[in-house]
């Protein structure tokens, strides 16, 4: 991966996947993913107009845009410490550039919509002050990662509104092995990654899109794969020529992968800085 940095708001628009892990992040401040999302997340955030963040907890039939003035702080998990539930995150939407996109690429609206934790818990920890208007895009329940890639394709034109794409999912997946006493890293959680990771820097997009038969460990790493698609929207947001950039690799749980990953578009970049 390359070791770009992000010195223009150019750069700061690349589109990124991350792995939003468990809502104890938010709590687990010893962890390196905590580090990451308080202070690196951070930085990549700066200086954009607005984040659309595609979260694998909201998933339509068709593609959806959350137009709300005040983005609520949806609590959509159980069994969690109580103060958890009390966290809010009151950041602002835009609906009208929420609006202006939904035209742009002819998709629904909903206006009641707010933020579930797969984008409230990763902005709470990287804008704090919740400084930067946020808004969500529903992933499709039943769309493949061609779906899912192709909705990311329509989603290209929004650096050239300062919209920073984020896609919040998990690059493994399997809350049934969870290793809660956090011992060694499982094996098929890097592999698996890892083969990811290679195709990616490879561009190849074929194999990236057939993952379920050609990974390995696939079927251990997303028993169910709703969490791997926003990685696919991210992808298609990305320009054809992109070049990835690793910006996060930990494990927690023995397995949880808490990848993160831009996608650059270098012309882009060296035109802005």
């Amino acid at each position: 991966m390359t070791d770009a940095t992000a010195k223009s708001p150019s750069a700061n628009l690349a589109p990124m996947f991350i792995s939003h892990g468990s809502p104890m992040l938010v709590a687990r401040q010893n962890t390196p993913a905590f580090d990451f999302f308080v202070g690196e997340l951070g930085r990549h955030t700066d200086g954009v107009r607005a984040i659309l963040i595609v979260s694998a907890h909201w998933q339509t039939d068709a593609p959806t845009i959350s137009t709300a003035e005040q983005q609520e702080t949806i609590h959509d998990f159980f069994g969690f410490p109580q103060p958890l539930y009390d966290l809010r995150y009151d950041v602002v939407g835009d609906p009208d550039l929420a609006g202006q996109i939904a035209d742009q690429i002819d998709i629904a609206t909903d206006d009641a919509r707010g933020l579930d934790h797969g984008a409230w818990m990763p902005m709470v920890l990287a804008r704090p002050n919740a400084d930067i208007p946020v808004f969500q895009l529903s992933m499709l329940g039943h769309g493949s990662p061609k779906d899912h890639y192709e909705l990311g394709k329509k989603l290209r034109g929004l650096r050239d509104l300062g919209v920073l794409v984020i896609a919040s999912g998990a690059m493994t997946h399997n809350l049934r092995v969870l290793d809660r006493n956090e011992g060694p890293i499982d094996p098929w959680a890097t592999e698996f990654t890892d083969w990811m990771l290679e195709k990616v820097k490879a561009h190849d997009i074929d194999a990236l899109l057939n993952y379920r038969s050609l990974a390995p460990h696939a079927a251990m790493a997303h028993p169910e794969d709703d969490h791997l698609m926003p990685f696919y929207v991210a992808l298609g947001a990305a320009s054809d020529g992109f070049t990835p950039d690793l910006i996060h690799n930990s494990y927690e749980f023995g397995n949880l992968a808490m990848t993160a990953v831009r996608f650059y578009d270098q012309g882009a970049i060296k035109t802005a800085a």
